[in-house]
């Protein structure tokens, strides 16, 4: 009988070192701790009590162990709470209180784990329709949660958004989970009130996690206005640009100039009036102081005047008409001449000194 006892205790502290070894292993080779979540994550574990459940107490303490030394596959985050609930015919919670994750305790959350499973009555049958009521509840007021339901797989679970899908994989391996006594393990996750996913695992393969949907991006604050950029303004309209405009041939008639009037040239000017005094008439010379040999007609006197001549450029005169008045008074100059001559001719005729000269 002692020696049996012996055995028993052993055997009792055989396992406990190797699970703490086991743990040890596991936390040493687990990923680096990530910095702390940016939103509030909890994690829930509920544990079937059914009669059924009994014969896979075992299998259920094996994979708590395992979850809490791998840090839930590395997704635990400092901070995140964890808790324990236990239902069958009545929901029962608040038997271990709300805890946070750190990972030094990982030891300690998963001894206290399987105590409270150790220690439960198994009996009767689970109903999920005292249990979904409240799951659902706490997912409608987490940002995220992580539901991990041990189970039988006997009952189907009602009140879920996958209960078909779920329902039909408990039926498939319930016969096998049981003769094996490995228990399922239903893992919901909910995200902002609302379920992203789920997987159904067995205690004899491990638990795998759905992923959760990216966290949407926090809206960015308004910029103050002394840091806004300067509104950039719209660029200019573009310029149009024609095509030059050629002119062939001379008679273009828009905006141009009145023409300037050719100056008017006379072609029959009016002969300029010329003032000339006669020549005066000599007096005949007497008998006794004419000379007999003097018989050149006297010169014409000459007027003199201070006004110049006008030019042609003045007078308005062209050219044909100062030669036309040129030839008018050299013919009455020779006419004049003429009368002169013959006037100092008859005067010379009565003469004796003449006379008797010729």
């Amino acid at each position: 009988m002692n020696s049996r006892i012996f055995s028993d205790r052993f055997a009792l502290c055989t396992r406990i070192a190797a699970r703490l070894g086991i743990g040890l292993f596991l936390i040493s080779a687990a990923p680096a701790q990530p910095a702390v979540s940016s939103v509030d994550s909890r994690y829930l574990l509920v544990f079937d009590t059914s009669s059924a459940m009994k014969a896979r107490v075992p299998a259920a303490q094996y994979t708590v162990e395992r979850l809490f030394f791998s840090m839930m596959n590395g997704q635990l985050r400092s901070g995140d709470t964890i808790g324990v609930w236990a239902f069958d015919r009545k929901l029962r919670k608040g038997e271990i209180p709300l805890q946070g994750w750190l990972p030094q305790n990982a030891a300690m959350i998963a001894s206290q784990i399987t105590n409270f499973v150790a220690r439960q009555h198994y009996a009767k049958i689970a109903r999920f329709d005292v249990l979904m009521p409240e799951v659902n509840s706490l997912a409608q007021n987490s940002e995220r949660l992580t539901v991990l339901i041990f189970c039988d797989g006997d009952e189907a679970i009602k009140g879920t958004p996958y209960d078909n899908a779920i329902n039909s994989v408990l039926k498939r391996n319930a016969s096998a989970l049981k003769k094996a006594n490995q228990t399922f393990i239903v893992v919901l996750r909910a995200q902002f009130g609302q379920y992203t996913g789920f997987t159904v695992n067995s205690s004899a393969i491990g638990v795998n996690f759905p992923e959760f949907p990216p966290l949407p991006q926090p809206p960015q604050p308004a910029a103050p206005a002394e840091t806004r950029p300067p509104a950039v303004p719209p660029p200019p309209s573009p310029v149009i640009t024609t095509p030059p405009l050629v002119i062939i041939g001379t008679n273009v008639g828009t905006n141009l100039l009145p023409a300037i009037p050719a100056r008017s040239v006379l072609t029959n000017p009016a002969p300029a009036r010329v003032e000339s005094k006669p020549p005066p008439v000599e007096a005949p010379p007497s008998p006794t102081n004419a000379s007999p040999t003097n018989t050149t007609p006297p010169k014409m006197a000459e007027t003199q005047t201070n006004a110049s001549a006008p030019t042609e450029e003045n007078s308005g005169l062209s050219r044909n008409g100062a030669l036309a008045i040129g030839g008018v008074l050299l013919v009455v100059a020779v006419l004049v001449i003429i009368l002169a001559l013959i006037r100092s001719r008859r005067r010379g005729r009565g003469s004796l000194i003449t006379r008797s000269m010729k």
